[in-house]
């Protein structure tokens, strides 16, 4: 006869539709490989055809045209995505979407801009703006709060953590 142990303790994970900082980081830095990767490319292309017919220095006013087109075009990348599938190349990679925080929906242009412009104000601190996501119950950051949205992960990636 074998003497029978305790049963132990039902252990039981509860999905967590949010995701965390650490696939967010990863999804950003995909995204950020894909547009900064692509506009450096473009940059160094039009470097050398400026290079090849004679040396095109850009003046003072210029080069704040082009930098400004830069962030133009990075921001541009971000609204589209998130304002017509709700994601970004790098959040598909990690299985992420971005919604409204009311609803299932994407973001529209209006509210997509708002987030990226609090986006990029995350960052220049240090990326001081996503401390929230460790605490925050539904893991928003500054960005999201102020867009009034929320990442969630896509078709139950992420359900047990």
């Amino acid at each position: 006869m074998v003497a029978q142990a305790p049963t132990a303790h039902d252990v039981t994970f509860h999905a967590v539709p949010y995701a965390g900082v650490a696939t967010r980081a990863v999804a950003l830095t995909v995204d950020a490989l894909i547009v900064e990767g692509g506009l450096l490319v473009l940059a160094a292309m039009t470097s050398l055809v400026a290079q090849l017919v004679g040396g095109v220095h850009l003046g003072t006013i210029a080069k704040l045209i082009a930098a400004s087109a830069w962030a133009l075009i990075t921001a541009a990348y971000f609204v589209a995505f998130w304002s017509v599938e709700g994601q970004t190349p790098g959040m598909r990679s990690m299985r992420l979407i971005v919604t409204t925080a009311d609803g299932n929906k994407p973001p529209g242009v209006l509210r997509s801009m708002i987030r990226v412009v609090a986006l990029g104000l995350c960052i220049i601190p240090c990326f001081l703006g996503f401390l929230p996501v460790l605490f925050d119950d539904r893991r928003r950051g500054l960005h999201d709060m102020a867009a009034g949205t929320v990442v969630r992960y896509a078709d139950g990636a992420g359900a047990a953590t």
